[in-house]
């Protein structure tokens, strides 16, 4: 008997540990749309930033100490208490570190590969992750994340150059990505986006139709 109750105890404590509440931390952000950035700061039980983006709790995230720019008029800048940004439209979450502790549960080992993005108007290069075993763009295409997260990103906007900048993670929304180009593991130095020059890939992110190469 005092063995069983010595094994009860432990199950116990074991259980309290898991299901231990993770507190709502502030952390600072930005989420651009196609057409607008807002900086601000938001809550969240979260460390990593496709968490953030991908554990909104409904359509619309709420940024708190809001400033908004449009990007075609960047010099007028909007303040607002809160505002509502629609996750659907959203295409970058960038955040600064978090604060919130690293949950363990929501961690699957993966692998990095390098790729780049298209985005538009934005093209993002860096590493993305995919599970151990698959091919890289089975990884990135059977992922079941709306947003997926870049690492050692590099964020270029041919329309807007001011917007350019480099962030160690961010999240971006897959289903909005008109051109996902990942390495080939027979070659993991070459990046199958070096076979087309800048002028090139800025024509695929801005051509109204596709054009014949």
């Amino acid at each position: 008997m005092p063995a069983a109750a010595c094994t009860i105890r432990a199950v116990t404590d074991y259980d309290a540990t898991i299901f231990t509440p993770v507190d709502l931390v502030q952390v600072s952000l930005d989420v651009y749309t196609d057409a607008y950035r807002v900086t601000g700061k938001a809550m969240t039980r979260f460390a990593r930033v496709a968490d953030i983006a991908n554990q909104a709790a409904n359509t619309h995230l709420h940024v708190d100490e809001a400033t908004i720019t449009e990007y075609a008029d960047p010099k007028a800048t909007v303040g607002a208490m809160q505002a509502l940004v629609n996750m659907d439209v959203a295409l970058l979450v960038i955040t600064a570190e978090s604060e919130a502790p690293q949950r363990p549960e929501m961690r699957i080992p993966k692998r990095s590969v390098r790729a780049q993005v298209g985005v538009p108007p934005f093209r993002l290069t860096g590493m993305v992750h995919v599970p151990p075993g698959s091919r890289p763009a089975d990884g990135v295409l059977n992922a079941t994340d709306r947003f997926l997260t870049m690492t050692e990103a590099t964020i270029a906007c041919a329309e807007h150059p001011e917007l350019d900048r480099t962030a160690t993670a961010i999240a971006f929304q897959r289903a909005r990505a008109h051109l996902i180009l990942v390495a080939d593991d027979e070659n993991p130095d070459q990046l199958l986006a070096d076979v087309l020059d800048d002028a090139t890939a800025e024509r695929w992110l801005h051509a109204a139709e596709p054009e014949q190469l």
